[in-house]
């Protein structure tokens, strides 16, 4: 029988997973060329802008393979909507049965991208970071910060964003997370002061 998992649920279990780990072996897993990951389904929409994307791939050996696919509507925050949605379709690699559909609302997606991001600067960024640099002032900006905070012990940051309001508030929400957050007003001004930065905007084309 199909189980259905809710949002909720999926919160409710992440605590207990070492996500940036899980990331990092699935990297290290497609550089030995144990993972089948064909290219990605893209549909693009205009009016209004947003694209869906459907991922899907399969560790050699594993007992299920995914299927995902993911929304961006970059309007939708205009409209009191969050810009993000999916699902996650997992079937079993040994029947093709679907044995669970996961009702992630898109929140897999963001969690995975942040993650991403702490797997990169685990390995690439100096060792002793100063300041941290952010890009954007979004959810995925928030996360980025949220996740940096399991591979690095700095907690002073700096938030640049097209918008100052919306920085302002990004500043803050990550301030009340931990970090000394100030905002920078040009990319220039950020980039001077930081010595690891990450970039979590949407693609100025798409707004």
């Amino acid at each position: 029988m199909t189980r259905i998992v809710r949002l909720s649920e999926i919160e409710e279990v992440l605590p207990q997973v070492d996500v940036v780990g899980e990331i990092e072996r699935g990297f290290a897993a497609f550089s030995r060329g144990e993972v089948v990951v064909p290219p990605v389904g893209e549909l693009i929409f205009h009016d209004p802008p947003g694209d869906a994307h459907i991922k899907y791939g399969v560790i050699a050996g594993d007992d299920v393979f995914v299927i995902k696919v993911a929304t961006g509507f970059y309007q939708n925050p205009d409209k009191g909507l969050p810009p993000n949605s999916g699902l996650v379709l997992v079937f079993s690699a040994r029947t093709g049965l679907v044995e669970a559909v996961l009702l992630d609302e898109g929140e897999l997606t963001n969690i995975r991208t942040a993650a991403a991001g702490a797997v990169v600067a685990k390995h690439l960024a100096k060792r002793c970071v100063t300041r941290i640099g952010i890009c954007g002032s979004g959810v995925q900006a928030r996360l980025q910060a949220m996740y940096l905070k399991r591979i690095t012990e700095c907690r002073d940051l700096v938030v640049w964003a097209r918008d100052q309001a919306k920085a302002r508030a990004c500043a803050g929400d990550i301030t009340a997370a931990g970090f000394r957050a100030v905002t920078a007003t040009t990319p220039s001004e950020l980039a001077s002061q930081c010595d690891l930065i990450v970039t979590a905007t949407w693609p100025i084309g798409r707004i």
